[in-house]
């Protein structure tokens, strides 16, 4: 590989005389974003530190004079980074990092800058080992994301296998039983004995149909949910014969929302509902979800025991996991806000992208922060 030795000192130089400014400029760029999961305290420490190696290194090949393209990586083979993070925020951090180095190096003064081909040269090192780091991420990322559907499949299954057992099969049994019932009273001669056990045997091979109709109603609603407000109400009416109230609105036009985006945020705001009902104790829930040109917004609230948000996910609410994923998987963001005691908020929102009109942020978004 070709190198020239000082040939980019200059930039080297300078880069290492303000790289604490670099620095203080990325760290204001992160806090200041509209991604949650960028203004996370730990997630802003972890890329301060990946970014500090990013320039270091940046420093020392220009000092080496080893600036010309490496050659091409086999598939797979990036330069490792720490943990996973949602693409469209590894191009957001790795944007702010270049916008930093840009702008400092332009607030130096011009007899103090390095000759335009010393610039030309850190602004590609620069470029490849972020665009290196970016990559790495995005991989681990969709990775994670397809382990989770696997898992999710998986959890699936069983969960269907573990209805029909419970319910279809525990019930055909009982059904079974009685008509072995009815045979004996019937040879016996005690027809009456042999009528009920016949009426009984009848009764649950109802009980077990209707059983079978109501796990095939929940995947018809997981896969042919063609209006979001028509699946949320069905949700409503199963929660309401528990003794939970579910109040549902929904506005704006739902015919706007593709189809994937539909059965995502239904199966989200469902997992919601079942939150609140199941593991908070909750006796209202209400769903408002408002579709306009640039995203979806949705918000569950429950009157229920509440926890606290800032502390490990408790026992019993392992879905906010699934529904942060889920989110994910549409390019948003899911937020929580719960106390114990008072009851808990659930806001999501997905962009929209590509509609006429649209607000293509071109990345995550976090839910909003209002509170309609």
């Amino acid at each position: 590989m070709a190198t020239g030795q000082g040939v980019g000192s200059a930039a080297a130089a300078l880069l290492d005389a303000h790289l604490e400014g670099v620095l203080t400029a990325y760290e204001a760029a992160l806090r200041g974003t509209d991604s949650a999961s960028l203004r996370e305290e730990g997630d802003v420490g972890r890329y301060l530190a990946e970014a500090r190696q990013v320039l270091l290194h940046v420093v020392a090949e220009l000092h080496r004079g080893t600036y010309l393209p490496q050659p091409t990586r086999a598939p797979g083979r990036t330069v490792p980074a720490a943990g996973r993070t949602h693409p469209a925020d590894s191009e957001r951090a790795a944007t702010a990092l270049f916008d930093a180095v840009a702008v400092v190096l332009l607030r130096t003064p011009e007899d103090e800058r390095p000759s335009g081909a010393e610039t030309a040269v850190l602004f590609s090192l620069l470029h490849r080992r972020i665009v290196s780091r970016h990559t790495a991420r995005s991989v681990a990322h969709v990775g994670h994301l397809l382990r989770r559907v696997r898992s999710a499949h998986d959890d699936e299954r069983r969960r269907i296998a573990r209805e029909l057992h419970d319910e279809v099969a525990g019930q055909l049994g009982s059904g079974l039983n009685w008509l072995e019932l009815y045979d004996v009273y019937r040879e016996s001669g005690e027809h009456v004995r042999a009528g009920e056990r016949l009426e009984s045997a009848r009764d649950t091979v109802r009980g077990s149909l209707a059983s079978l109709r109501e796990i095939m109603t929940g995947l018809r609603d997981r896969v042919d949910a063609a209006l979001l407000r028509a699946a949320l109400a069905r949700e409503a009416a199963q929660l309401g014969e528990s003794g939970v109230e579910v109040r549902v609105g929904v506005t704006g036009d739902e015919s706007a929302l593709p189809a994937e985006v539909t059965e995502e945020l239904f199966l989200l705001l469902r997992e919601a509902q079942r939150n609140a009902a199941r593991h908070a104790g909750a006796t209202l829930v209400t769903v408002h979800v408002r579709v306009s040109p640039g995203g979806v917004r949705a918000v569950v609230e429950d009157d229920g025991a509440g926890f606290d948000a800032r502390a490990t996910v408790p026992r019993g609410r392992g879905g906010m996991l699934s529904m942060r994923e889920r989110a994910e998987l549409l390019g948003g963001g899911v937020t929580v806000e719960s106390q114990p005691g008072q009851g808990t908020r659930v806001v999501v929102f997905v962009p929209l992208r590509g509609e006429p009109g649209g607000d293509d942020t071109g990345g995550q978004a976090a839910a909003p922060p209002d509170r309609g």
